[in-house]
């Protein structure tokens, strides 16, 4: 059986087009990941078992309400990761 979490697919176009204008410490991809983990578990899980059910799933987050509540999401795990990332923070480089 083939089933998928549509609402990955759309944080992960979310994530996508919004990555470089978050406010992380630290963009590597173990925060991506944890902002993405965040963000759907904060999210109702869409399954779907065909490309149809995608493509429905994704029309009726078309609309600007259901982009919001995503958006809204990330930006809440954008916090949670930055406040506490799950790996030690190197320090910045300092010029000399």
């Amino acid at each position: 059986m083939n089933v998928k979490n549509a609402m990955e697919i759309l944080v992960d176009e979310a994530l996508k087009n919004y990555w470089g204008q978050l406010q992380l410490p630290c963009k590597c991809e173990i925060c991506k990941a944890d902002v993405f983990a965040i963000t759907l578990n904060n999210l109702p899980p869409r399954y779907v078992s065909n490309e149809d059910g995608y493509a429905y799933v994704k029309a009726q987050n078309f609309d600007d309400q259901s982009r919001v509540n995503i958006l809204n999401q990330i930006v809440k795990a954008t916090g949670i990761v930055a406040t506490r990332p799950s790996h030690e923070l190197k320090p910045s480089p300092t010029l000399e």
